[in-house]
């Protein structure tokens, strides 16, 4: 459930803002991602080939290898999507449990119905809001961070919530446990010197803005270290490639879907960000962080209606 006060922590894209891209609908996204709809940068190990589900697949076993995920009891998905991370962790890499967040209705319904196991749990919920029933032995959060900040935010405000995404994840974690993170982020691009093509944030991503590196390792430093680092940014550039490849392969199907303007907004939205990638404005990174052994562990205030 999404509650209103987020623990009273500032944060990025509302629930509103969420679904005004990943709620256009899942069929039409179906048309044009892998099979199992993993909306984010895949991961070629050799050549940039056009085996997509494959490179889809290496991604998530990446993340899930990098979080020390194997035969874990307890995982946490942050971002969860329509569930692909979810599915993979609880039937192929022996997850006891996995949950996952989203403030995507749509992802939501169809990540219930598709991981329909007594060993996945999908919430509807801000991160800001979770209180787990225990510690979590893995995180993983791929394509979420890129949401939790607003383009308005200065950067001291940015690492204001970033530090308390990581504060949490740490706190939900015991000593040594992991997070695997993936985010686009700016490269050669500086938000406080430049302004941001608004046709990204409102017609694509509303009330969302990218981190830098610097930020991600400064925000996290006080709970974690890194423990492994990839950047990949032409894997990003291709990934956008075969999607848009795919979706105008499907442009019949597409338009009786969603209609003729939101088709084409995609079809712009992916060719763009394939040039912001070409021109290294963007860049994705996969980080693995472990979790400082001497963090000190402060329990979450209490709900409403809870304590005393």
């Amino acid at each position: 459930m999404v509650t209103a006060d987020h623990q009273g922590l500032p944060g990025g894209a509302s629930r509103a803002a969420i679904e005004h891209h990943y709620d256009v609908g899942a069929d039409f996204y179906r048309l044009w991602l892998d099979r199992r709809m993993v909306y984010s940068c895949a991961l070629w190990d050799g050549a940039l080939d056009d085996d997509l589900e494959a490179a889809q697949l290496a991604k998530l076993a990446w993340h899930a290898s990098a979080a020390g995920a194997d035969g874990a009891g307890r995982v946490l998905d942050v971002g969860c999507g329509w569930g692909a991370m979810l599915q993979y962790l609880t039937a192929v890499r022996g997850v006891g449990h996995a949950t996952g967040l989203t403030l995507s209705s749509d992802q939501a319904s169809v990540a219930s119905s598709s991981c329909s196991s007594s060993s996945v749990e999908v919430r509807l919920e801000d991160w800001r809001d979770h209180r787990p029933g225990g510690d979590y032995d893995a995180i993983v959060s791929i394509g979420a961070f890129e949401h939790f900040s607003r383009p308005e935010f200065d950067r001291g405000k940015r690492l204001e919530v970033y530090s308390a995404f990581f504060a949490a994840c740490a706190g939900w974690l015991g000593a040594g446990g992991r997070l695997s993170l993936q985010s686009i982020a700016y490269e050669d691009f500086d938000p406080s010197q430049e302004a941001v093509s608004s046709f990204f944030t409102t017609d694509i991503f509303p009330e969302s803005t990218l981190p830098l590196f610097t930020d991600i390792v400064e925000a996290s430093d006080p709970w974690f270290s890194v423990a492994g680092l990839r950047r990949d940014p032409g894997h990003y550039e291709h990934t956008l490639q075969l999607w848009q490849r795919r979706l105008e392969a499907h442009r019949p199907a597409a338009i009786d879907l969603v209609g003729q303007p939101t088709y084409r907004r995609y079809v712009r939205y992916l060719r763009l960000a394939r040039a912001m990638f070409d021109r290294r404005v963007c860049t994705l990174y996969r980080v693995a962080l472990e979790r400082r052994p001497r963090v000190v562990r402060r329990a979450p205030p209490p709900a409403a209606g809870e304590g005393g």
